[in-house]
């Protein structure tokens, strides 16, 4: 599920639900609000998304010294 925002921008935007939702998911009165809205899943697709986009940039980054290295 690899959304239209550059890396840059998800990692900005992941940092931000990284550090709100645990907070919310943890108060007595906007955690169920918050379950009941789905930031809990939200926050563990946006993980995957960002393990995947990690795991892109080192293929590239892989390819590309590999057509460094080939000459």
């Amino acid at each position: 599920m690899i959304s239209t925002m550059s890396d840059t921008e998800f990692k900005q935007w992941l940092d931000g639900m990284e550090a709100a939702v645990p907070r919310l998911l943890a108060s007595a009165h906007y955690g169920p609000l918050a379950r009941a809205r789905g930031d809990d899943e939200r926050l563990r697709r946006a993980r995957i998304e960002w393990r995947e986009r990690e795991e892109r940039a080192r293929a590239r980054k892989l390819r590309w010294e590999a057509s460094i290295s080939e000459g």
